[in-house]
């Protein structure tokens, strides 16, 4: 089975193999893993981002597979194997959980095919998410570990399901710990369908749930430490008064599903699919749109259309039409009365999941339905963003249904016939004459449901004018418009062809087409047909990268990346020329995300920041004065404080930058002019990748030096200290007062500096050496001082003057800094997060690595003639023996 998912899987992306490519990743490219900051193994011990803003504290790298994977097979590799390693543990895991069941084979290795190829989980490992799909995959495992409820081991599969869900935590981060409450649902569920009485089952369901929540906690335990300090603690997130609860609701939903969009699950590309899918394939869809734009929209787009994301999408839900069909066939199934192919039991997990699905997408519509309300006032959810994630349950539970309905259809129409040899089969025509009205009625519906397909396709198509109108109100152009309807007109053709294709095998297997000898033939039909759906859907969300070409250097860059630790970068933005190709377009979408992380560039310039610092929140407040965007003057004020020296922008911008600065305060000057041009060997620039600089001295774009900005360390003789953020921040705003001369410290030392002090010639300060976690510098002062430290103060920062440990000073609001006495001084600033909780998790994981390798020895090593009798008294349990079918 690993084998042939990793061939299936492969042939999805076949561009990993090429030298030079990568896969695209959007949420961990190259060039930030190749980051001196996201380097392994230190990050198990530890994050500092330094790379965006001012600096950030990360969490720990917790010893999960995705870290593990990075840390054995180094950025290059990894970003060429992550997705595809990701996406064969998901199968197996799935693969597993069908095992465990006792399905039939082939419905064992297509619901491992259909959890590896699902659109959901595929898409959003390509997107560089793929620790999601690692997560889907643990859940799977702890589904087959707790499948079991009679084994004389049952107690180690209960210890294993919690060790495999406490790496879905890690993995999965909020997800996993979604995830984990389905979990424990089952769990419950389990108790109560099994056998004996019900007071004793539950007692013993939850004593199971106790220890799985007890491993996956010791498992889990440095994510959980992380998920409490990044999600709750320290960040900014709306409260739940008056004001702010609308704005608290629309920041937790922004990434909601839209009710029409569901169809997607079995209509794939109807709404496109990446942003930047060529050919007609973006997104259209309302999948992270800023719900201010709704009302926007709603109200007749009335005034100033509010800034924010129209719309957003790294990833897709489409299940595959076999999956959807069986899927539905066997929930029809488990509401017969009578000759149901399912058990009992069996109906009743039928039902189950049924409800999971229901549950999941009701939650995963967001703010576009009024379910999502209801959980979103429980403790911890108001924190977690994007309702959206709850369609990873919706596929899950799809695909389980699938494999369900594949080992009912194998066992009714297919299983291969005794020693007696397999049944002729006689035609489609002479079978119709015989066959029973259920099987009738599935195949009519079927024929109905195909022509409205086709019906309902022309109508669509006649629409296209409409479409198009409705394109062109929601941000596209003409052109892009025109090529967007026929993209997804042309969508539902596929859905059309799909679907009548695997109700026509269907309809064949019904009839004994595929019966006894012949039934090896179907499964390998019915796997083709799966596997071309859904790797012709997955197929746009497969983007690879020339890393060579990609991360290629230029003129600017070199400048950038000399000692990129002494003065940070900032752009402007805002050019007269809206280009395609302009500075602001490639700065924001390709140098920040891409070059400077690879380059170890830092910028004032946020890159992602999902969840806010309360400090740093304050702070841009402060600069704008709470009105939403920095006036120049302000903007000027903050590249100041912030150590942006270096800025880049049009060159006609110089008098507009130095109009408002007095000759005290060290004016902007250009540094290089520079053209944005193809790169060497691209003769047609079609994306923002295709494009480089080149110097020239009329050129249109500058790098501009701000000598005003404060250097990254400065020594002060003068000094003010004070308590009240509110007047501090006030004071940092205030034109009257210059942070050349002044410091302002939040406590930690004397009140006031000397007298005499004036901030002249106080010293020097110089870097000995940097690390995003380790920063030496020498120091000589003629008089007592506090060196600031331009960088994001954090109490998990801790500063040593000559090898002693002194106190860690907050200066200027937010930034940190060490009183020092007059001479020469060596001061380190050491990053120390809390990692010790490491040491549990590989301690959790040593211990279940044991715990499988006994358990599998004891497996093997079992007599004969009790596994044939467990597997006889297993079966029993779930599906009717030969025995009671004939009696049936």
């Amino acid at each position: 089975m690993f084998l042939l998912l990793l061939v299936v899987v492969s042939c999805s992306l076949p561009g990993v193999f090429l030298p030079g490519q990568t896969i695209f990743s959007n949420d961990g490219p190259l060039g930030r893993l190749m980051s001196e900051c996201h380097k392994m193994p230190s990050r198990f011990f530890g994050s500092w981002e330094d790379l965006n803003g001012i600096g950030f504290s990360g969490s720990p790298a917790p010893p999960g597979i995705t870290f593990g994977l990075q840390f054995l097979l180094k950025p290059i590799l990894f970003s060429k194997y992550y997705a595809l390693v990701s996406l064969v543990i998901l199968g197996l895991g799935a693969w597993c959980f069908f095992v465990n069941l006792r399905l039939a084979p082939i419905a064992c290795i297509l619901g491992g095919l259909a959890a590896a190829l699902n659109s959901n989980f595929f898409s959003v490992a390509c997107w560089g998410v793929a620790a999601q799909a690692i997560n889907v995959g643990m859940f799977f495992f702890a589904l087959a570990a707790l499948a079991d409820t009679t084994s004389p081991r049952r107690w180690f599969r209960v210890i294993l399901a919690g060790l495999a869900s406490g790496m879905g935590v890690i993995e999965g981060s909020d997800v996993g710990a979604i995830f984990s409450l389905y979990l424990a649902a089952y769990v419950i569920f389990q108790a109560w369908t099994g056998e004996g009485l019900l007071s004793k089952r539950i007692s013993l369901g939850l004593g199971r749930l106790a220890v799985v929540a007890l491993c996956a906690a010791l498992m889990a335990a440095p994510a959980l430490y992380s998920l409490a300090g990044s999600n709750i603690k320290g960040v900014v997130i709306p409260q739940p008064d008056s004001q702010n609860q609308k704005s608290r609701w629309d920041w937790a939903t922004q990434w909601s599903l839209p009710v029409r969009e569901t169809i997607g699950l079995a209509l794939p590309g109807i709404f496109g699919f990446r942003v930047d899918t060529p050919g007609g394939g973006q997104y259209w869809g309302e999948i992270g749109r800023d719900p201010a734009i709704d009302r926007y929209i709603e109200n007749g787009e009335q005034g100033v259309r509010p800034k924010g994301i129209f719309r957003q999408t790294g990833g897709g839900f489409y299940s595959g039409v076999l999956v959807v069909i069986l899927a539905l066939w066997a929930i029809a199934e488990s509401f017969r009365k009578k000759n149901s192919v399912f058990t009992l039991l069996q109906r009743k997990w039928l039902w189950f999941w049924l409800v999971v699905v229901i549950i999941s997408a009701l939650l995963a519509f967001g703010r576009f339905a009024p379910f999502y309300k209801f959980v979103f006032e429980l403790p911890y959810f108001s924190s977690i963003r994007n309702p959206v994630k709850f369609i990873n349950l919706v596929c899950l539970a799809i695909i389980i249904l699938f494999a369900y309905g594949m080992d009912g259809l194998w066992r009714r129409y297919m299983q291969p016939a005794e020693a007696d040899g397999s049944p002729r089969w006689t035609g489609f025509k002479v079978w119709w004459a015989k066959a029973g009205k259920t099987e009738k009625s599935w195949i009519q519906g079927w024929v109905l449901a195909l022509a409205a397909s086709l019906v309902g396709w022309f109508g669509y198509a006649t629409q296209h004018r409409a479409l198009l109108d409705y394109l062109l109100a929601n941000q596209f152009s003409d052109s892009g418009a025109q090529e967007i309807a026929s993209f997804s007109i042309r969508q539902v053709g596929w859905f059309v062809l799909f679907f009548a294709l695997s109700t026509g095998l269907i309809a064949c297997i019904f009839s004994g087409a595929f019966a006894g000898a012949r039934a090896r033939w179907g499964g390998i039909v019915l796997g083709l047909l799966l596997v071309a759906d859904l790797t012709r859907a997955n197929q746009p969300w497969v983007v690879y990268w020339n890393y060579h070409q990609k991360y290629a250097s230029n003129p600017i860059m070199d400048l950038l990346k000399d000692k990129p630790f002494e003065h940070r970068v900032s752009g402007l933005g805002g050019e007269t020329q809206h280009s395609p190709f302009s500075l602001s377009r490639l700065y924001n979408q390709v140098w920040l995300q891409q070059q400077f992380p690879y380059y170890n560039i830092q910028t004032i310039n946020i890159v992602q920041m999902s969840r806010t610092p309360a400090d740093y929140s304050a702070f841009i407040s402060a600069m704008n004065s709470g009105r939403g965007e920095m006036s120049l003057q302000s903007s000027i004020r903050y590249m100041k404080l912030t150590n942006a020296r270096l800025v880049l922008g049009e060159a006609a911008a110089l008098d507009f930058l130095n109009q408002d600065i007095s000759q005290a305060d060290q004016q902007f000057r250009i540094m290089d002019r520079f053209d944005i041009v193809p790169k060497p060997g691209i003769t047609n620039p079609i994306m923002l990748d295709d494009l480089t600089t080149a110097l020239d001295p009329n050129g249109t774009y500058a790098l501009f030096d701000f000598a005003g900005a404060l250097p990254r360390a400065k020594l002060y003789s003068n000094w003010q200290t004070d308590t009240n953020d509110q007047d501090v921040l006030a004071c940092l705003t205030s034109p009257a007062f210059d942070p050349n001369q002044t410091v302002l410290v939040s406590g930690g030392i004397p009140s006031t500096a000397p007298s005499e002090a004036t901030n002249q010639n106080v010293g020097s300060v110089d870097f000995s050496s940097y690390s995003s976690k380790n920063i030496v510098l020498k120091s000589n002062s003629s008089s007592q001082s506090v060196l600031l430290l331009n960088d994001h103060f954090d109490p998990n920062w801790k500063v040593l003057v000559d090898g002693t440990p002194a106190p860690l000073l907050r200066c200027n609001f937010i930034m940190r800094g060490v009183y020092l006495s007059p001479g020469s001084h060596t001061v380190e600033f050491r990053f120390q997060q809390f990692y010790k909780l490491l040491f549990v998790s590989l301690a959790a994981s040593a211990g279940g690595i044991i715990i499988l390798i006994g358990f599998l020895a004891t497996s093997f090593s079992a007599r004969p003639k009790e596994l044939v009798e467990t597997t006889v008294r297993s079966s029993t349990m779930i599906r009717p023996t030969a025995e009671t079918k004939r009696d049936k």
